[in-house]
């Protein structure tokens, strides 16, 4: 499992309010030399982003926008990255779910 490392995971405590939950965006990029890298960005209430959107967004002086897309969420208790297990879209909650279990 992916994690968030100790720097930044302390920065993103210090800067989490009531309801602010940390999206975490991948590079995707094959041909960058940060593939794989990941991103956060803050999400909720007080938070520019009520629900994480698609990719992380455009910043034209690193060109991060399009490289980096939705993977899930970071726990900032456990700093593991769980990805989102999902037909393509991001969440309509912010809650974290768990799959229902099969049918049978």
């Amino acid at each position: 499992m992916e994690k968030v490392e100790a720097p930044a995971l302390e920065q993103m405590k210090e800067r989490t309010g009531e309801g602010t939950r940390w999206a975490a965006y991948q590079n995707a990029a094959l041909d960058s030399a940060n593939v794989g890298h990941f991103q956060f960005l803050a999400v909720g209430p007080g938070n520019t982003y009520q629900e994480p959107p698609k990719a992380y967004p455009a910043d034209t002086s690193s060109g991060m926008g399009w490289r980096y897309l939705f993977y899930g969420w970071a726990n900032l208790e456990t700093g593991e990255i769980r990805k989102l297990e999902s037909s393509g879209g991001t969440p309509q909650s912010t809650e974290q779910q768990d799959p229902p279990p099969p049918e049978g």
